[in-house]
């Protein structure tokens, strides 16, 4: 979370980052879910369901970062309610209390099962990520694929890929210009769902950044999707943003990293 300056020599008003998880499907289509956390409710809502409050303010953009935030009168109320801003001093000291939706990566990309590893591949050289999450119809994870994965696929498939006889019914021969007795190969397609980990080691976007370390060095892993109340992903945590907080924390000036593990 974030703060603009004073308005009207009052208090400065707090910004709330809009997260978005883009689900990419078999057809190579993508849908973006967009959300924010709320630390008064503490747990996700929509855009809308946020201008419809009252303690809305605005909808900022930062040109420098290209990031949209929702601006709330969150600040006031907690201070009200006698709680602290929970990422208040985080800059001064290591805060291991610290919530996740501040540390987060806030823009995650997610496959469906159906998309092949071709794609899969594809995409996490174009965004640079080492892994993602593989998510139902509902958004929610159900296994994690790595470019480990990927890369494990390649070389059990080898120079030749298996394929399946695909049988021709008599109107389609004419077409194929192929007699009776020969029968076409189509290769087999290898999809995220072949090759991912479908055991999912995730955290509720709540949950404490000791709680995150904790977890990921007791599981071995390198990333975990951050999710909502209802399940659905909203962002995901790796070891280089466990990194990078822990480096800011300390009073160290390090820039947006450009690729994440």
């Amino acid at each position: 979370m974030t703060t603009l300056g004073p308005i009207n020599g009052e208090h400065p008003i707090p910004q709330h980052a809009i997260r978005s998880a883009r689900i990419v499907g078999d057809d190579g289509e993508a849908s973006v879910v967009a959300t924010v956390y709320c630390p008064l409710k503490e747990r996700s809502a929509t855009v809308p369901e946020c201008e419809s409050c009252r303690r809305f303010h605005a909808l900022h953009f930062d040109a420098a970062s290209r990031t949209t935030s929702v601006v709330c009168h969150t600040e006031r109320a907690m201070s009200a309610m006698g709680s602290a801003d929970p990422l208040a001093g985080v800059s001064e000291h290591v805060n291991p209390a610290a919530p996740l939706s501040g540390i987060m990566s806030r823009d995650v990309i997610c496959v469906r099962p159906e998309v092949t590893v071709d794609e899969v591949a594809a995409l996490l050289i174009r965004h640079g990520i080492s892994g993602m999450p593989v998510v139902d119809a509902d958004g929610k994870p159900i296994g994690m694929v790595s470019r480990a994965d990927v890369l494990r696929a390649a070389e059990e498939r080898g120079d030749t890929e298996a394929s399946e006889r695909v049988s021709l019914h008599p109107d389609d021969v004419a077409p194929l210009d192929m007699e009776q007795g020969f029968y076409v190969y189509e290769p087999v397609k290898i999809t995220a769902r072949d090759v991912m980990t479908p055991v999912v080691v995730q955290l509720h976007e709540s949950a404490s950044i000791r709680q995150a370390a904790s977890l990921m060095a007791y599981e071995g892993v390198h990333r975990l999707p951050i999710v909502s109340d209802d399940g659905k992903v909203v962002g995901i945590l790796s070891s280089l943003d466990v990194l990078r907080w822990f480096g800011r924390s300390c009073g160290y000036l390090i820039p947006p990293g450009r690729r994440r593990a």
